[in-house]
């Protein structure tokens, strides 16, 4: 409710101050919607488990994984005044699969550390991860002879469920899900105007979220269940550049965007190889194809 609050308080500001003169060059449009679909890399904590015959980790994901991103944006500009109001809903997904040729293993059980010797097959590791949320934002757009300058905040969710299903042998030893939740707001401020002759604009911000993890263990060949979690503030950098342009019937944009997380849940096993979890940084990066609808 805090959230909430703090945003119907910024929005109560933001629509006070309007004046009669600014809007993105970028549309005119009173309301503008647009669909997008992009290419979505996600650099995210590693993953490793076990240890094989030489020495090194039998089960690893370093995860860096590339896969997609879609997204539908909503623009209501209230015409003759500053103000504008954005929402977003988005979903990414990215999958990594490593193998490695028959050798022994030893993997231990993540909840107790009884350790498992394993010989004569393959390891297989699926790393998935889902990516989701949805973003309210007001924007006020000041017109100067530099452009569009714009200032302001916005709710935002997102979550990332990631999924480790550890099998060898072409049988399951146990699956490893982590769900991270990230609940917060951001503040930012932007230019919009024309570059290289084509209409543009450029969005930096700095969020601040409430970030709560869950982890599930289920056993496979390796037996048991258990859970775990873990609660921690959590900060973002991220950086958005847009260019449009007329193709055909269509007004076509191409965005492309970075985003820095200072705290992303991981899983870690001990020496024992019990897991616990913790946070590292991580990384997501997207270019993205939109429309005009």
């Amino acid at each position: 409710m805090r959230y909430l609050s703090w945003i119907a308080i910024i929005a109560v500001g933001l629509l006070s101050s309007t004046s009669a003169s600014a809007q993105s060059t970028i549309s005119d449009d009173p309301f503008e919607l647009t669909f997008g679909k992009a290419f979505w890399g996600a650099l995210l904590p590693e993953y490793k488990v076990g240890t094989d015959a030489n020495g090194g980790n039998a089960f690893q994901d370093d995860g860096d994984t590339l896969g997609a991103m879609w997204e539908l944006k909503a623009v209501q500009r209230f015409l003759w005044t500053r103000t504008s109001f954005e929402t977003r809903a988005f979903y990414g997904l990215a999958n990594a699969n490593s193998n490695a040729n028959p050798i022994d293993v030893d993997v231990a059980n993540p909840l107790t550390g009884a350790n498992s010797a394993l010989s004569g097959g393959n390891s297989h590791l699926d790393a998935d991860v889902d990516h989701y949320g949805f973003d309210f934002a007001l924007r006020d757009t000041w017109r100067t002879r530099f452009g569009g300058l714009s200032a302001g905040c916005s709710f935002n969710y997102m979550a990332f469920d990631q999924d480790f299903n550890v099998e060898y042998g072409g049988n399951r030893l146990f699956r490893e899900e982590l769900d991270s939740d990230f609940v917060g707001g951001k503040g930012f401020v932007g230019w919009d105007g024309i570059f290289l002759g084509r209409k543009s604009n450029l969005d930096f911000s700095v969020g601040y979220f409430d970030m709560d993890a869950d982890y599930n263990f289920v056993g496979g060949t390796i037996a048991g269940t258990g859970t775990d979690s873990i609660s921690k503030n959590s900060t973002t950098v991220e950086a958005l550049f847009t260019t449009r342009q007329q193709m055909g019937g269509w007004q076509v944009g191409f965005t492309t965007g970075v985003m820095y997380i200072s705290d992303m849940p991981t899983i870690e096993h001990d020496v024992a190889g019990i897991a616990s979890l913790n946070t590292d940084d991580a990384v997501t990066i997207r270019a993205m194809v939109e429309i005009v609808l």
